[in-house]
């Protein structure tokens, strides 16, 4: 996973594109996590992508607007998937924890082909729909008299409610 990839792709990215990329970071991180669990040793990089992954669960989770009746769904599925993952986490025994990894890994996995499905939607209702007041973020760098300094345009809705 490299993350200055990411940090570009966040940059510019639209609110759906945002949601994109956060179902990518959580199938990643899950995928890391799976690498990780038969090396003892690297039993804290275990614990560390499955904690990332229950974070990108949690973003997920307060961008719902239940205005919007799929919300509810998708609150339904994100819950049980920390549910499942806060298991994995805490279980001794090994194979259950993988056997949850991959059960909440090919979720994920399915529900990112269906959001990479509408990301470039020319029909603006399904995106209106998904994500109200959404909108670009762009940000950059800029040079100056006293060095290099960062540039971010803001508006504090970001298409989110408060």
């Amino acid at each position: 996973m490299n993350k200055e990839d990411y940090v570009l792709r966040i940059a510019s990215a639209t609110p759906v594109q945002l949601v994109v990329i956060n179902h990518e970071l959580i199938v990643a991180f899950l995928a890391e996590a799976l690498d990780t669990a038969d090396n003892p040793d690297e039993a804290p990089l275990f614990a560390y992508n499955i904690d990332k992954a229950k974070n990108g669960l949690l973003q997920l989770i307060e961008g719902l607007d239940f205005e919007v009746e799929i919300a509810h769904e998708l609150y339904n599925l994100y819950l049980y998937a920390n549910e499942r993952l806060t298991k994995a986490f805490f279980e001794r025994d090994l194979e259950i924890s993988k056997a949850i990894l991959v059960e909440i890994q090919e979720m994920f996995q399915t529900l990112l082909e269906g959001w990479q499905s509408i990301v470039d939607t020319p029909d603006d209702r399904i995106l209106e729909e998904v994500v109200p007041d959404g909108h670009q973020v762009f940000a950059g760098l800029t040079y100056g008299r006293d060095g290099l300094s960062e540039y971010v345009k803001e508006d504090d809705s970001r298409g989110f409610k408060a």
